[in-house]
């Protein structure tokens, strides 16, 4: 099967082309967010969304249907988003496919598949209805496309030496890169080039620790160390959704190194943690048990359903987070 790529799609989009129905595949939640944020910009010009979250694990499969065809006596368009459909009840399921089949055209829907079990059933129906758009996380040869578009967006100047040396500070995540070319927009005085001095000079600003020690207080179970810098990358515009990304990384290798001992480890395609933080991650797999970074998965899981779904203080979940899982008394 062949993904559609996200950036023909979002060309149409930007060029007012809104389809009833999108199907993506992959679980990177900035390219989520990018593009429904996308989506709003060119469906409602008028700047008035009217976006709908549909939620199987908040919501019954009756009140998904309802939503989806409920008539609106003003005839206005809405903006549905649906994650995971596979967890609405099978009873429900055909439903979805009918609503597929013939959607309405003055709404659209947007479908995120981010379990892509090609054996399960609904997977493989939405596949055979639509060609599924990748939102997956880019490989690290990629992610200099995205300084590219980043900088467009923000009308920067800059050589390609410039634009290196910002992927290298900032290429973990796109969350990252995006929050810290926008903070050299703000800072870069209007219609100036940016130079390798202003890379230097505005990627420290204000800024008392790294990503990359925050990782590694929790590779190394230090928990007040954790806290500390955690605390301060969420005072720093960070969010515990760009951080939990990364995050989920970390435990991810941890488990695949816990149960691969004495094998020979190849990295798997981009993973979002740094050169520092990979080399030291045999380490930090003996740090844990397997139960406890099983746990520390599960916990982010439902920490990531919450900030979808609720309004939570990030620095909130970030100190349950470490208490629960990398104390040693949690």
């Amino acid at each position: 099967m062949n993904l559609q790529k996200l950036k023909n799609i979002v060309n149409e989009i930007d060029g007012g082309v809104v389809k009833p129905v999108y199907l993506f595949q992959g679980d990177d939640q900035f390219l989520q967010k990018f593009v429904v944020e996308k989506l709003e910009s060119s469906f409602f010009p008028e700047g008035v969304s009217a976006k709908i979250i549909l939620e199987p694990n908040e919501m019954r499969g009756s009140e998904i249907i309802e939503k989806l065809y409920g008539v609106d006596l003003f005839s206005s368009k809405k903006l549905f988003v649906l994650r995971n459909p596979q967890k609405i009840h099978k009873n429900y399921r055909k439903e979805i496919f009918r609503y597929c089949d013939n959607p309405a055209q003055s709404n659209c829907l947007v479908i995120f598949l981010e379990d892509f079990d090609k054996r399960k059933l609904i997977v493989k129906e939405l596949t055979k209805r639509f060609n599924p758009i990748d939102v997956r996380s880019p490989f690290e040869n990629k992610m200099a496309v995205w300084v590219n578009y980043f900088f467009k967006e923000q009308r920067i100047e800059a050589d390609s030496k410039v634009k290196a040396e910002v992927l290298k500070i900032a290429g973990d995540s796109l969350y990252h890169l995006e929050n810290e070319i926008d903070k050299i927009a703000i800072y870069l005085p209007d219609g100036e080039e940016l130079t390798m001095d202003h890379v230097t000079r505005f990627s420290g600003w204000k800024r008392d620790y790294k990503r990359w020690e925050f990782l590694g207080a929790v590779g190394n179970r230090n928990v007040q160390k954790a806290i500390k810098t955690g605390q301060s990358l969420i005072f720093q515009n960070e969010t515990f959704l760009s951080l939990m990304y990364p995050l989920t990384s970390l435990f991810q290798e941890m488990l695949f190194h816990k149960i691969s001992p004495g094998t020979f480890l190849q990295f798997r395609g981009y993973i979002p943690l740094s050169d520092s933080i990979k080399k030291k991650l045999p380490h930090f797999s003996e740090q844990y048990s397997r139960q406890e970074i099983e746990n520390g998965l599960l916990l982010l899981g439902k920490i990531d359903e919450r900030i979808k779904t609720t309004k939570v203080s990030d620095e909130s979940e970030l100190v349950q987070f470490l208490f629960n899982v990398i104390s040693k008394n949690g």
